[in-house]
């Protein structure tokens, strides 16, 4: 069925999957050695399908995953935090470089349909790895970052979950921010969580009904 439609939303589509995956199915197993490696696998794939989603119609965009997945997967097995913490910045750069890419395309575009919804989506579960990421990198460095009553965050999905229950500013509480840089990025991901979906809505809607009203 992927195969008659056009890249650009295939791209999306899959994209959109591997996410999911990502975020929804993999923290639902339990934890142990294999499980690290299959998270570094589905963020590897993400890695890929998100050059995908904007990329032009040359190939020369292909070393950016290829030098991300080779950090992700050299800092998995050598276990060096200096580079870990390294490969956590330049992972999160580049994922709101693909983030404010695909901002601009949407907004650009002239109608509103499937794609563009999915577009939307995307960026917003993009924007939560790039969150997660960041606060694994920072609990990495110091473990008393965060308190989890008296609890050890164990792996991805931890921070997965912190960072989208920041973003739509649930706040559950069961983690909570314990130094200033882990309390201040938990402020920008809940003000940029509430502020994207605000303003996507917003554009989206105005889209939509300009698209009518010209009908």
């Amino acid at each position: 069925m992927l195969g008659s439609l056009p890249k650009r939303a295939k791209h999306n589509i899959i994209l959109f999957t591997v996410s999911f995956v990502y975020i929804f199915v993999i923290g639902l197993f339990p934890d142990n050695q294999n499980l690290s490696f299959v998270y570094y696998t589905f963020i590897s794939l993400i890695y890929f399908f998100s050059i995908l989603t904007i990329k032009d119609k040359s190939n020369h965009y292909f070393y950016v995953p290829v030098i991300m997945i080779i950090l992700t997967w050299v800092t998995e097995f050598l276990n060096f935090p200096l580079l870990s913490r390294i490969t956590g910045i330049i992972s999160t750069f580049f994922f709101f470089i693909i983030i404010i890419l695909l901002v601009i395309r949407v907004a650009r575009s002239k109608t509103v349909g499937v794609l563009e919804f999915l577009e939307s989506v995307n960026v917003y579960l993009l924007l939560g790895i790039a969150g997660s990421i960041l606060f694994g990198m920072i609990y990495s460095t110091n473990h008393d970052a965060y308190n989890p009553k008296g609890e050890i965050l164990k792996n991805q999905a931890d921070f997965i979950y912190y960072s989208f229950v920041t973003m739509t500013t649930l706040g559950y509480g069961d983690i909570t921010p314990n130094d200033s840089l882990a309390r201040s990025l938990s402020i920008f991901f809940s003000v940029a969580g509430q502020l994207y979906l605000t303003m996507i809505i917003a554009m989206l809607v105005g889209k939509y009904l300009s698209e009518q009203t010209e009908k």
